[in-house]
Formats: structure tokens, C-alpha cells, sequence
């Protein structure tokens, strides 16, 4: 209940100057526990893949920083759907970056890979402890880079998140530098942040940055 309520006052606060101490400390909170599982990997994880052959996780993303949304019994909302799928566009142009689905429960979707529940995904399943659909981003070399990490809806900071994470940074540390490099203004204050959003976004950063970051129970 506490992380929503952080949620809900950080949307309102945007980094605002009034309340710049007291937005970033929470931000801080939320994002504390990101880098709680970087010593898990879960390259050897099975799978039964949209056509349903059997697979390990290693097999299907070998190399790759995967934004993976695990789900068990609620799926994402029609905004959820939305918003992962705008995120995916603004990284089709990385070709080391995947965005995938996995379902932890008896759903057999089409299109979603499954979680094989036998000795290779028990670690993983231990860990998990979801209610609702969380994303987790995977390292080039199977480890745990953000547990329950930003979400689609989380711009900007999903964004950078996810290009650190494609140099092997875990995203407590990448997403405490972001919140760092902003301002009372609600502008960067770093010119490395700078460069990174024209870069990523092929445009010049707005004069008031619009931004949030939420938690999954």
C-alpha cells in the first residue's frame, strides 16, 4: 500500500521545485529494491514457446537485454497493452533488445511463452511473489538486472533504465543516477542525461520533463 501511495505523490510532484528533496527521496525508495536479485540468473529456465516447443530462456534470447513482463492470473490492462507497446517502438531500432511475455500460471496463450514448472525455473518462481503483471529486465548474460523493475508507463526513466542495462548496469544504480540528474526545474542537470535522450528519442529534451515511477505489489 505504501509504494502505491509514493506512486500517487511522485505523479502529482513531477519533481516539482516546491517538494524536489522529498519527491526524489521516495523515488529512491521505489527504486531501491531493483537490484535485489542481480545475482540470479535465468538463462536455464525452460519454457514452451508460442509454438509450443520446448525452450530455454538461453536458447531464445542468448546475448539479448530482455524487458520481460511476467504475469500469472491478470494480464495487462488495455493502457498496460498500450503503453509496452509504445515502449517497444522506441526500441526497435536496438537490435540487442527483446521485449517478451511469460506466464508463471495455466494460462496457455498463444502468443505468450510459458513457464515450464519443474526443477530449471524453481529458483525463478521462489523469487517471483506477484500479484499483479511485473516487468523484469534480464542482462546480456541471463542475470536479474531490475526485479519488478520500471514499468512501460514509467517514461523516462523505463528508457534509461533499459539502454544501462544493455552495457550490464543494474537498474537500481542507472535509475538513482537518473533521478539525480534532474533538477528542482524538472530539467537535467547532466549533460551525459542530455546526450542520452537526444540520442534515444531524436530530439532535444522538452524545457519541463514529464516523468514517473510506479511499483508492482
Amino acid at each position: 500500500m505504501k509504494k502505491s501511495i509514493y506512486f500517487l505523490i511522485f505523479s502529482f510532484c513531477v519533481l516539482a521545485s516546491s517538494c524536489t528533496m522529498m519527491v526524489k527521496g521516495i523515488a529512491k525508495l521505489v527504486v531501491k529494491n531493483y537490484n535485489d536479485y542481480t545475482s540470479t540468473h535465468i538463462s536455464d529456465i525452460q519454457v514452451i514457446d508460442p509454438d509450443g516447443k520446448l525452450q530455454t530462456f538461453n536458447d531464445l534470447y542468448k546475448g539479448k537485454t530482455v524487458y520481460l513482463y511476467v504475469w500469472k492470473d491478470k494480464k495487462l490492462s488495455a493502457q498496460q497493452e498500450k503503453s509496452y507497446l509504445l515502449l517497444k517502438e522506441r526500441f526497435a531500432k536496438y537490435p540487442d533488445v527483446v521485449f517478451t511475455k511469460l506466464c508463471i500460471g495455466s494460462d496457455s496463450a498463444s502468443n505468450t511463452n510459458r513457464l515450464v514448472n519443474n526443477d530449471s525455473s524453481a529458483e525463478f518462481r521462489n523469487i517471483l511473489k506477484i500479484n499483479d503483471p511485473a516487468p523484469f529486465i534480464i542482462g546480456k548474460d541471463g542475470a536479474i538486472l531490475s526485479y519488478r523493475g520500471p514499468k512501460p508507463e514509467d517514461k523516462i526513466i523505463v528508457d534509461y533504465v533499459i539502454c544501462q542495462a544493455m552495457t550490464g548496469e543494474d537498474g537500481t544504480k542507472s535509475a538513482k543516477r537518473f533521478i539525480r540528474g534532474v533538477n528542482g526545474n524538472s530539467q537535467f542537470k547532466s549533460e551525459k542525461l542530455v546526450e542520452w535522450y537526444t540520442k534515444h528519442f531524436g530530439e532535444a529534451p522538452p524545457k519541463i520533463l514529464s516523468m514517473s515511477i510506479s511499483t508492482t505489489n
